[in-house]
């Protein structure tokens, strides 16, 4: 995956995916694929001035308003703000390459400058994540619907503090620091978590393929500040016998809220 970003308010990446142009555009532009790679809860109304949804349950709704559709090559998001403030622009653009689609995201119209690095940098990785999640799920798990398991505890402390106590010897033990690094993540109850990661950025994020899960996908998002904010543990499955997701799930909710419950 490639990508720049110049601090002005603009991020731009891009990934490669073994499928069509026609399944990328489905897997960006369709309310029940989108939940499949993106946010756990998401709705469309097809069509320029139709309008795309979505939602991480409390977290609240964001709506984008369609502005380009033009199947299989350009989707163009503007979101929905009170009138007076300036709205982010979300371009999908799709070319056939080779046997591959290549999926280019610009993000654009953000706040920039040095006072506002740090969203763009959450920002940032956040995509990162996310359009590596598509490729997975295309190659992967075409076809099959996601269960999001997450944890959400309010936490305190810095960034680093946190991290150190989800990644310390009470928690999940050491992450590792390099994509392609395997890892054994044990949980409550005898369970564990066990893969490879795929994106690891200290304190921000961490992401990896768990294979003790059916190639499922761990993600842990480390973008809150202030006195009280909170963290994200995100474990999605697909298409796993149910007493097994709901095995794992209930231990790895376990593991964090003892980790946080203080």
């Amino acid at each position: 995956m490639s990508g720049k970003n110049s601090n002005t308010g603009t991020i731009e990446l891009s990934v490669e995916i073994r499928a069509t142009p026609g399944e990328v555009w489905t897997a960006v532009s369709d309310g029940e694929w989108l939940s499949r790679w993106f946010s756990p809860i998401a709705s469309v109304e097809p069509g320029e001035g139709g309008h795309v949804t979505v939602s991480w349950g409390d977290e609240g709704e964001w709506t984008s308003r369609i502005k380009l559709w033009r199947p299989g090559a350009h989707l163009r998001l503007e979101d929905v703000v009170p009138e007076g403030a300036s709205a982010s622009t979300l371009d999908y653009y799709l070319e056939p390459q080779d046997g591959v689609t290549k999926l280019r995201l610009i993000n654009s119209g953000l706040a920039g400058g040095p006072e506002t690095a740090e969203f763009l940098y959450m920002m940032e990785n956040g995509w990162r994540f996310f359009l590596w999640n598509l490729k997975h799920v295309l190659e992967r798990h075409p076809g099959v619907p996601r269960i999001m398991i997450s944890a959400r505890p309010w936490v305190h402390g810095t960034r680093e503090d946190v991290w150190s106590r989800l990644f310390g010897s009470s928690g999940f033990g050491e992450a590792p620091a390099t994509p392609g690094e395997p890892f054994r993540f044990p949980l409550d109850g005898g369970e564990f978590l066990e893969g490879v990661a795929v994106h690891s950025d200290r304190p921000w994020a961490f992401a990896g393929v768990v294979e003790s899960f059916g190639d499922g996908v761990l993600h842990v998002e480390l973008e809150g500040s202030g006195e009280r904010w909170k963290l994200g543990v995100w474990l999605s499955a697909y298409g796993l016998a149910t007493d097994l997701r709901e095995r794992v799930g209930q231990a790895l909710k376990a593991t964090v809220n003892r980790l946080f419950s203080a």
